[in-house]
Parts: structure tokens; sequence; C-alpha cells
């Protein structure tokens, strides 16, 4: 450190500063790409007087719609907020068909508050267009299976002839959510239009996220406060990163906000069962395809629906992917694989250049809330930054066929890998050798100036594209700590989850709860989990010898030996042992019963399953699902 203080007193400025900043000019234009196009794309278009394609439609000209708002409904502030939304959503002025229904997840844990919510659903009068219905799950599942449970309300709607088909559109909209002017109409507009470059609609199309403007100021008082820090830093926060929803990068964009976005309805229909069909994927199916033999086609299969494989962590990333691996086929959407590999390189390359599945519409707003406190935020943010590896897991066979997702997700969870790393080495490694030397402080203070620098460049430009730039400009003032909230919030964030998920045990954000998650199938890779599951099951098999060898033995899922990796995540109860030292009894000759399976209560059906050893033998005696006794003998066979 004292030898690069010393070059840099040493050497010739201009020398010195060449390279550095050349370097860092590359780096902008490459992954900033989309600030220059934008800025010039927005000042031309001012320039030549040019306005916006939008223009409000009479009633009837717009297609069908449907609205699906999941709440969690656990207090007044929840049922104050979901019938916010409602009301926001209702006289949006959508002018067509618009279906909303809110839908709770575990309507029956909160009774008194979804009867409170179908009374005041009952009391409201909305235009002639506009239905409103509540329904829910009876307990908790997840997100997405509340939005699955609305799916279903709305298809015996239309069985009992209330309506006359399915809407056509789906609209998310998070249940703390206040619409902007027209913002429905708006996102069904860009869906709708055809693309410049292939004539085709798009597939998916995100709205704009906003921290409320009187949230985002509430005067100086609270601007030198946690909370109105908070609020600020999450105000510039969603302005800067709106910037990348246009989808301008070099690499497309893989994602969109669940508080707001739109799709096809066919495509939400269509999510339940290709995830079924993608758990059947197996590695002799791309092989048969690399032969040129062709691969599985959903279009063909008739394999039945699982929901609970779209909840997890990020549930509209799961969104996000299908309409990424989606194509049109006509005035269809389709879900089957490119026919060959060099049709999958294809499209990739059409993915990467002309034919993104992303769109955006700036000017379709919802303004949200942000959690006031460092602990939830910071819960919210390990979520956000590490879901990406766990949805990537839920889809990784489908990216043996569909480059298109596949190769820009593999790269981001490389980059992921790549931030833990860095952030690791450059907050904590570095730190521990520098301390104490005389240059530290000022090559910390350097380095901190230079990305505070970086910041105020990102907002002034994402301000300068911001039609409502004059509600939110006063986040410029929390600038100087922005580099600590994003190094503290979302750096250590990304670390804390991606480390847990990957290398730990899973990281548990009891935003799904595990019984859904186990019978999605979702998994995590979680290398301390398997490695502790493979050393308990080696030891069992030594002293009681009544375990096969199997893959379950590096797995993740419940097996008749060992509980799910999900196990205790939102009940808090610690997950059954797997092996347990036998007693002086079993030991000695006297015979003990040691306990090894366990109720389950999510409602697998396990009954308590014992284990008779006397001496080294051992008995099992057990009543399980059939589902256990088949994998049983399918490993017993193995």
């Amino acid at each position: 450190m004292e030898s690069l203080f010393w070059s840099f007193k040493t050497l010739d400025p201009l020398l010195l500063a060449t390279p550095i900043f050349l370097n860092l000019a590359i780096c902008f234009v490459v992954t900033q790409t989309d600030f220059l196009l934008l800025l010039g794309y927005v000042f031309a278009r001012g320039a030549l007087g040019l306005a916006g394609s939008f223009r409000p439609l009479a009633a009837g000209e717009r297609p069908s719609g449907l609205v699906v708002i999941p709440s969690l409904l656990r207090n007044d502030e929840d049922l104050g907020a979901i019938t916010t939304t409602i009301e926001s959503a209702a006289t949006n002025r959508y002018p067509g068909k618009l279906v909303i229904v809110a839908s709770v997840d575990g309507k029956t844990e909160y009774p008194k508050l979804y009867a409170a919510l179908e009374a005041w659903v009952a009391t409201r009068s909305y235009p002639s267009n506009v239905f409103v219905y509540v329904t829910g799950t009876p307990t908790r599942l997840g997100k997405m299976m509340a939005v699955e449970a609305g799916v279903e309300h709305m298809k015996q709607r239309v069985q009992s002839g209330e309506h006359e088909s399915f809407p056509t559109i789906y609209f998310s909209i998070d249940g703390d959510g206040t619409l902007g002017d027209h913002a429905i109409e708006r996102l069904a507009h860009r869906l709708t239009s055809r693309s410049p470059f292939t004539g085709k609609m798009r597939r998916v199309v995100a709205g704009k996220i906003c921290i409320r403007p009187d949230l985002a100021w509430r005067g100086w008082r609270a601007f030198f406060t946690v909370e109105g820090q908070l609020y600020m830093q999450a105000a510039r926060e969603f302005i800067v990163s709106n910037v990348s929803r246009y989808n301008w990068k070099i690499t497309p964009r893989i994602g969109i906000p669940g508080a707001l976005y739109c799709t096809w309805t066919d495509l939400l229909l269509a999510a339940p069962q290709y995830m079924r069909f993608m758990h059947g994927l197996r590695a002799r199916d791309y092989i048969r395809w690399w032969m040129g033999l062709g691969a599985p086609k959903f279009s063909e299969s008739n394999c039945e629906p699982l929901p609970e494989a779209l909840t997890g962590a990020s549930d509209d990333t799961c969104i996000a992917f299908l309409a990424s691996l989606s194509s049109w086929k006509g005035d269809k959407l389709s879900f089957d694989a490119p026919p060959t590999p060099l049709h999958a390189f294809v499209r990739f390359l059409a993915s990467y250049t002309y034919d993104r599945s992303h769109d955006y519409e700036p000017e379709a707003r919802v303004f949200t809330y942000t959690p006031p406190t460092l602990s939830g935020l910071w819960k919210q943010r390990v979520r956000w930054n590490s879901s990406r590896v766990e949805c990537a897991g839920r889809f990784w066979r489908a990216f043996w066929f569909h480059w298109e997702i596949g190769l820009p997700v593999s790269a981001h969870l490389l980059l992921l890998l790549h931030t833990v790393f860095e952030v690791v080495g450059y907050y904590i490694v570095l730190p521990y050798y520098i301390v104490g030397t005389s240059q530290a402080l000022t090559g910390y203070v350097l380095g901190y100036a230079a990305q505070t620098l970086a910041f105020s460049m990102y907002t002034v430009m994402a301000l300068a594209l911001e039609r409502d730039r004059a509600r939110y400009w006063r986040v410029v003032m929390c600038l100087p700590f922005a580099s600590i909230y994003s190094i503290c919030i979302n750096a250590f964030g990304c670390v804390y989850g991606v480390t847990r998920d990957i290398f730990f045990f899973g990281n548990a954000t009891n935003f799904a709860p595990e019984w859904t998650l186990a019978k999605g199938g979702c998994e995590r890779i979680a290398l301390m989990f398997r490695a502790r599951r493979f050393l308990a099951l080696a030891l069992r098999s030594v002293v009681y010898g009544d375990v096969p060898l199997g893959t379950f033995w590096l797995g993740w899922t419940e097996t008749a030996w060992t509980p799910s990796g999900f196990e205790g995540w939102t009940t808090g109860k610690k997950p059954r042992a797997i092996f347990r030292m036998p007693s002086f009894a079993a030991l000695f000759g006297k015979r003990a019963v040691v306990p090894v399976v366990s109720t389950n209560e999510a409602g697998s059906g396990l009954v308590p399953t014992v284990l008779a050893a006397p001496r080294r033998t051992a008995t099992v005696t057990a009543i399980v699902p059939k589902e256990v006794n088949r994998a049983v003998g399918q490993s017993r066979a193995a």
C-alpha cells in the first residue's frame, strides 16, 4: 500500500490518470450504454417536438384485463393497503372489461379481516366495465398460490356463465401500490403494440416503480432521521434502476418488478403446467436434441399443473423467465424449445439484438412503499439480491434448450459470485491488511469519493430522463450517504443471501411457506447442508445399516430417512434428526426405540416412524404415504 501511494506521488499525473480514466470510460460505455442512448433519444424527441404514441381510447377498445392483487391480510394496515390498491385499479379508467380479484394468502387465518374486506367490496360502486371479487387460499401457501387462487376464481366465473371468456391480459399489482393516471391502459397499449423490428407484439411489459413523493421528501426534520434517509435512498435507487428497465443495455434484461407489470393471460395459464413439464426434462432429452432427434414439446404434453413450483423468493422472476423463453407462433405464444442447437443459437442472437422479450412503459407508474426500518429493508434486499440463484434453480432444466435465457442468467449468477468475492475482498480482507498503515484512510476516502461521484452522475442522468423530476429532485441531497447505503444494504445483503444459498444451508426468507416450496420441488444449492446430510446418512448406515445408497445422500428433498431442506424454515421448529447416537441400552443388549421420522406440519401425511435397534441390528416400522413407499422401493431396487 505504501508503494502504491508513493507511485501516486512520484509519477506524472497525466501518465497516471490516462489509463485510469480510459478504463473508466470503456467500462461506462459497455455497462451503461442505455444512459447515453436514452439521453440522446429523449433530447432528440424533445427538440423535434415528437409526442408519445399513447392516446386514451374509448370504452371497449382495449382487450379485457384481469388484475390479481395478492395480500397476506394480517392486520388493519394490510386491509387499508389492499383496499387502496383495489380502489386505485378500479378507478384507473381502463377502457375495456376489467376484472379485479383481491386474493388473500390464507383467508381463514384472519377471518374478521377477510370478512371486513368482503364487506368493503360489497359497499363499493364502480363503472359497469369493472368487476371486483374477493377470494384466497384456505391457508398460507405463498404469493403465487394466491395469484393462482385468483385465476381459478376467474375460471369458475367463466364456467358459471357470469363472464363470456377468460380475460386477455394479466396485470400484476402488489397489495400496497397506488396507480398513476391511466397506468393500466398504458401497459396494455405497450403490450399490444407491435415491435418496429420484428412486427410482433410484446410478451411482457414492466411499469415504473416509484416511492410515494410524500415519503421521498418529508421535510428537513425527517431528512436527519434514519427513516427519512431510508425513504430518500430508496427513492433515488428506484429512479436510477428504472432506467435499466428500458432494456437498452448490451445484455438483455431478464427481470420484471412484481409491483406492476402486464403479460398475456395465456402465459399465466400455461405457467403451472410448464413448471411440471420442466421437472420431467432429463439429460437424455438434451442428448437426443444434440443428436438431431428433437426436444420434448410442451405443446404435446398433458402433464398435471404444478403451481407450487412458481412460488419462491421472487415470484415475478418466474413469469419473466417464462416470457423470455416463449416465442410467437402466429398469434399464439409457444413454449416449445428450438428444434435444434442451431435454432437455439439463432434465437439467442436475436434476443441479444432485436427481439427482446421485455419492454417498459415509463409512464405507467405505481407509487409504493419501502420498509422504513433497517431490519425490514435488510430482509427485503437480501431476498431481492439473492433470489436469482433460487429462480435459476427452478429453471435450470429449461436452460439446456433455451439459450436466450440460460446464458444471460448464467452470466448473472457468475456476476453475483464475483460481487460476493469482490465485496469480501474490498471491505473485509483488504481492511484487515491495511489497517494501521499511514495511507489506509486516504485510500478509502478516495474510493468513497469516486463511488459517490459515480452515483451522482447516474442520479443526475436518471433525473434528466424522469418526467416527474420536479417532485423527486431532492433525492440528490442524500448522495453523500448513497455509498454507505449501497454497501451496507445492497452489497452486503447480496453477500449474505448468496453465500447462505450457495455455500451454507439455504437462505430462509419466509417469503413462501416451507410446505409450498417442498411440494413445488424447489431446491437450494446449499453445499454445507448437503455435506451435513451425507455425513449423517453415512453414520446412520454404519451404525444401523438401514440406508440404501442413492442420490438422496447428497440431495435436498424429503425421503424416508431425511427431512426436506425446507423443514423448519417457516415453523421455526428444529428439523428431525437423520442420525442419533444409540443409547447405552441399545449398544449393550436391551431393545431401544429411536424415532427417526416425525409428522410433517405441512400436512404430508407422515406418521411417526420408529427404529428398533437391539445391539447392532435394526428394524424399521413405518406407516408412510404411497409416494414414500414407492420411492423407498425404487431406491432399494437400484
